[in-house]
């Protein structure tokens, strides 16, 4: 295939930076090894262009792309034609990588402060990556040695590397609890672990890449509209599905053509021209949103009462899939009004024996047949579910209600007229979007609801999904060509092919706790199969937590229980993370312990950790603070004490070490790994070039754990105490009973937030790192290399470095991809593996239909599970119980638990008078959303992007701007109760008029040597000073809120230091010297294209940990 005929359509024309840096190099002998060969010689003496295949990583989403080097130097970067979702677009936030490699800002070697802490006087030395490591792990080692191993946290997110693995692990390894990450709770946790609860599967987020049937069958259309689909080699063709199914799609809260612009910006635009109807709901006019059939502008923080008002209008219209609620949802269930749980039927009638498996408990429910409650086992056909029932059990002579009623009278309130009072939706618009999302359902089709992350940031961040998944599941969009709740994957079976049970495990990915370490309950299996799952773990001879042990349950399980904020905020169990305010609160109190040593893993914490000036108010607090990250941001600049180096993407190969086992071997690559790409089709990533000494996100973490341990076990050998807690805590107590008053007047954390147990010291000999360590075998990232290269069919990386072409696209221009057995190449995976539908209905090993994987095999619309998670951290914490959660959580009917259906709850601070939050001097009410052109926290140091972006925008109404005497442009001073910051006025009349919208920002000039004084640049243009990290927080996540908070705005004039004029970034372009260290990789690689891939990071044998230090 020509590229003309595919890349002349790209959604945004790919960058083209003459002397961009970039590229190839030296002999590959992994991360660990010595190399001297230059792979790039050969180039450059010809002086050709060559061609790789890689993935972009700009962003959450994966891009497949092609990457340009000519003579050592990247040149240009542009979207990959055969991709599926993206089909050549290539977006700014992957254009900004040339620049990124490059920047001055970048991090090329291990740095240590060699002045006070704060960017005003910031000062860097270079160290040797032994000493780097050598310091930190003294630092870590003295503050377990003192204080106990919970006095070490570790922190990751932000974007820019995505260590969310090593984070957690690193953290489990050395005894402590205590990790987060800002886009946890915030962002997209809720949304994917709701999902999980209620039925098993996939969540509704488009954004980050879990709805995949939207975008089947876009790729054939656009490739015929376009003439070119004969330019497709004819294997590749076979990758790709015929028909799209997709007819009418919800984006709620998502903005795809901002969020992941080439990737489901693209996606959704094909979708439209192919003739998709969309509703958007999102307070601000987003590029969706112009394009959608109906605009929602809902306001912010009223979700809740807008998602009720489709249940009311659906359910009172009966535009519902009536059989599949009846029989595949839990909504006919009849509920205990005190413990808000399904009767098991046992509860009522004792002596009555179920027929169906134990993992497959008998319910209760009304009979329409009988006329009278009946014992409800599942796919029991001689039973005709009631959905709306209430009334009373005469057994027990209690009054009662099935799960459906409980719903139906829950939205029965929001009629259209009232949700319009409190939403600002008006009703006749709100009506005609019901009936757009409906209608596919009378033509036998399917529609389906795309998720975004704006629910995350606020108070309903859990009740929200549960009621959208809610919605897509009565109406039978699961599991169907077009929906969104879709799984892509079929039913998984035994030997002889036939369905197992469904089940599903409460863990972060690949972090296996429940089957390295036991803790965690299996739903789907029956309680004796999790009993005998735990008697594998037997006790060590030494009565160390070695893998598989008893002694490692037991710790594993305690650690899980102490972890800061898990009394109250059980459900960030599902990814291993703290409750950030409670973290917060603990430094800043040391209650129930103080994390005095941080290990911060990637992004800047000041852009993204709500409230930014809480967190800078108690970094005195913190004993030593390590960081890796590409570039030195706001926060590297006021408080790391120390930076290691990390690569950018086009310097890393597609593994984070998910897949290494503990003694480092490589499992079958996953689809996450060496597979990177889109939908069925999948492309990789590898190293084209190295810099200084920059290293995969794993190796630090994982060469700091080894020297911890090293230190502290040789203090266990000689006798010394080292205690697994806090030294001097008080355990079986409740902490922060009593949480400080923050400065907006609310409660720093929730009342009762955290819980230390008792550690029982006799249940176990203490050794560093608690398996699984850190994970990662010493030579994983050059096995996995070696794995990446052999998939092409080359002997070893060097080979696919040297000849790409020949290895990654051999056929037809640009056909090629894996060697499969029959020698053919394809970019693709099966698409009957990929497109696949009805998982539930398949007849499993019981002879039972497979259902969901949940406890009752339903779709558990009433989210069952997560009233069992409030109470004691089931299915998470087992077989040891979490306490219940305090009396002050939850809302309404659900105070004391997590509710397990859709609420309206009026944000704490609420535009609207007479409710109890409205404060008159704050009138407007702030939102935030994606843009084109950063990711997260990233690329504020992207010189071309700023010059397009040089500032935040804020986004108001005309006639807010004229109310205010403000124009387009103006400078302006946002005030929240929490603080103030500076932004652009922007005029739209996309936004409502008691609505702004202000995305996150930092000005990384604010610390440019070329400025008189400096500033970290967190306080000048960042919303994050005005956001609102304090209660009340969403019960289950903890969530806080970073939308829907009230401000007010006043004329000011633009912040000192701070670039707006294209020629003030000329100090962050490419062509100039490293602002930290004796370096020019630019400039070098121009002098000499070896240059761009320099000699690989090697450590000595007190740093090289063989794998029984991590296997123990």
């Amino acid at each position: 295939m020509t590229s003309e005929g595919l890349t002349r359509r790209s959604f945004i024309k790919a960058a083209s930076l003459t002397g961009a840096a970039a590229a190839l190099g030296t002999q590959y002998g992994g991360k660990l090894q010595k190399t001297d060969k230059a792979w790039a010689a050969d180039a450059s003496a010809a002086g050709q262009r060559k061609t790789y295949v890689s993935t972009c990583r700009g962003c959450i989403q994966a891009c497949p792309c092609r990457v340009y080097v000519e003579n050592g130097i990247v040149v240009k970067i542009e979207g990959h034609p055969y991709a599926p979702t993206s089909l050549g677009a290539f977006c700014m936030k992957g254009m900004n990588q040339i620049n990124n490699c490059y920047s001055p800002r970048r991090v090329l070697y291990p740095l240590k402060r060699s002045g006070p802490r704060g960017a005003e006087e910031m000062a860097w030395e270079r160290i040797s990556w032994d000493e780097a490591i050598d310091l930190a792990a003294t630092k870590i080692a003295e503050s377990i040695e003192k204080y106990g191993t919970y006095s070490f946290f570790t922190s990751v997110g932000g974007g820019g590397s995505y260590a969310m693995r090593q984070a957690i692990t690193m953290s489990h390894s050395l005894g402590s609890p205590t990790v987060f990450e800002p886009g946890c709770a915030q962002c997209y946790l809720p949304r994917y672990s709701v999902a999980l609860f209620m039925y098993g599967g996939a969540d509704q987020s488009i954004a980050d890449a879990a709805a995949q049937e939207p975008f089947k069958g876009i790729a054939k259309r656009w490739y015929e509209k376009m003439g070119v689909w004969d330019q497709i080699d004819d294997e590749n063709k076979k990758g790709y599905a015929d028909e799209i199914d997709t007819k009418m799609l919800v984006l709620w809260g998502a903005q795809p053509s901002v969020s992941q612009t080439a990737q489901s910006g693209r996606g959704m635009a094909e979708l439209r021209d192919a003739g998709c109807k969309t509703v958007v709901v999102d307070p601000n006019m987003s590029p969706d949103a112009v394009k959608a059939d109906v605009w929602l502008r809902v306001r912010p923080g009223a979700d809740g009462a807008l998602a009720l008002s489709w249940w009311n209008y659906i359910i009172e219209h009966e535009l519902f899939d009536r059989e599949f609620t009846k029989q595949w949802t839990n909504l006919p269930f009849i509920v205990n009004e005190d413990t808000k749980l399904p009767y098991r039927a046992t509860d009522i009638w004792p002596d009555y024996v179920q027929s169906t498996p134990a993992d497959t408990p008998a319910y209760v429910c009304f009979d329409a047949k009988t006329g009278a409650l009946v014992p409800f086992e599942y796919q029991d056909e001689s039973v005709d579910p009631e959905i709306f029932w209430s009334g009373t059990i005469d057994e027990l002579g209690v009054a009662a209600r099935s799960a459906g009623q409980i719903y139906k009278e829950a939205a029965a309130v929001w009629t259209l007229e009232q949700t319009e009072k409190v939403t600002w939706v008006p009703a006749d618009v709100n009506e005609k979007a019901i009936l757009l999302y409906t209608a596919p359902l009378k033509e036998g089709k399917c529609g389906g609801i795309c998720h975004g992350v704006s629910s995350d940031m606020e108070q309903i961040a859990h009740q929200l999904p549960v009621g959208l998944c809610g919605l897509d599941a009565i109406m039978g969009y699961v599991n169907k060509p077009g929906c969104t709740l879709t799984q892509n994957a079929p039913a998984k079976t035994d030997d002889a092919g036939k369905a197992l049970r469904p089940t599903t495990i409460f863990q972060y990915r690949n972090v296996d706790i429940v089957h390295d370490c036991g803790v965690g309950y299996i739903v789907g299996n029956s309680p004796e199969e999790n009993a005998a799952r735990l008697e594998a773990f037997a006790p060590d001879p030494d009565g160390f937590p070695t893998p598989h042990s008893a002694e490692l349950l037991y710790v594993t399980n305690q650690l899980r229980l102490d972890r800061l904020g898990m009394k109250n905020h059980k459900g960030l169990y599902h990814w291993e993370h703290s409750h950030i305010p409670s973290v917060l609160e603990a430094i800043k109190t040391g209650e129930p312990y103080k994390p005095r040593v941080w290990f911060d893993m990637s992004g800047n914490k000041l852009a993204m950790l709500g409230n930014a000036k809480s967190w800078y108010d108690v970094f005195p607090e913190i004993d030593f603070c390590i960081c890796q990250h590409p570039m030195i941001t706001s926060f590297q600049a006021e408080v790391a004490d120390l930076i290691f180096p990390i690569e950018e993407w086009l310097e890393v190969t597609s593994h984070d070490g998910r897949d290494i086992t503990t003694e480092g071997e490589i499992k079958d690559p996953s689809p996450d790994t060496t597979d990177t790409g889109q939908l069925n089709f999948k492309f990789g990533m590898f190293p084209i070039l190295h810099l200084g000494e920059t290293v995969s996100n794993f190796v630090a973490p994982k060469k700091v754990t080894g020297k911890v341990a090293e230190l502290l076990n040789a203090k266990l050998e000689a006798g010394e105490d080292i205690v697994l807690g806090a030294v001097g805590q008080a355990t079986n107590k409740t902490y922060q009973d009593n949480p400080t008053v923050a400065v907006d007047g609310f409660l720093t954390t929730s009342k009762g937030a955290s819980y230390l147990h008792e550690i029982d010291r006799s249940k176990f000999n203490l050794r560093f790192p608690l398996p699984p360590g850190i994970m990662f075998g010493e030579e994983s990232d050059e096995r996995i290399q070696q794995s990446f290269a052999e998939r092409f069919g080359a002997p070893d990386m060097e080979a696919l470095h040297a000849n790409p072409e020949q290895y990654q696209t051999p056929v037809a221009g640009e056909g090629g991809g894996k060697l499969q057995a029959d020698g053919t190449h394809r970019w693709w995976s099966s698409p009957d593996d990929f497109w696949t539908y009805e998982q539930h209905e398949k007849v499993a090993v019981d002879g039972l239909k497979a259902g969901f994987g949940t406890e009752s095999r339903k779709f558990e619309v009433y989210a069952q599970m997560l009233v069992q998670l409030a109470k004691t951290g089931f299915p998470c914490c087992y077989p040891r119980a979490q306490v219940d959660v305090d009396p002050s959580i939850g809302q309404g009917e659900y105070e004391g638990t997590y509710a397990p259906i859709c609420q309206h709850i009026e944000p704490a601070e609420s535009p609207l008078e007479g409710t109890e939050g409205y404060d008159a001097e704050y009138p407007l009410t702030l939102t935030s959303g994606r843009v084109y052109y950063t990711h997260h926290g990233t690329q504020r140091q992207a010189p071309y992007m700023r010059e397009i972006w040089p500032a935040p925008d804020l986004r108001m109404n005309s006639k807010t701007a004229e109310k205010y005497g403000l124009a387009h442009m103006d400078w302006v001073k946002v005030t929240s109760r929490r603080g103030s910051t500076h932004a652009r006025v922007y005029v739209t009349d996309g936004m409502h008029e008691n609505v702004v919208w202000m995305e996150r920002f930092w000005n990384p000039e604010c610390f440019d040597s070329s400025q008189e004084t400096k500033s970290g640049g967190w306080q000048e243009c960042n919303v994050n000073i005005l956001t609102k990290n304090t209660a009340p927080f969403n019960e289950c996540y903890g969530s806080y809120t970073n939308r829907g908070f009230c401000v007010k705005v006043e004329k000011a004039e633009k912040p000192a230091r701070v670039w707006v004029e294209p020629e003030e970034f000329q100090p962050l372009m490419y062509t100039n010297k490293n602002q930290y260290v004796d370096a020019h990789p630019f400039e070098e690689t121009m002098s000499d294209p070896a240059a761009s891939w320099t000699p690989v990071v090697t450590f000595d044998e007190a740093h090289t940990f063989t794998n029984e230090t991590f296997k123990n």
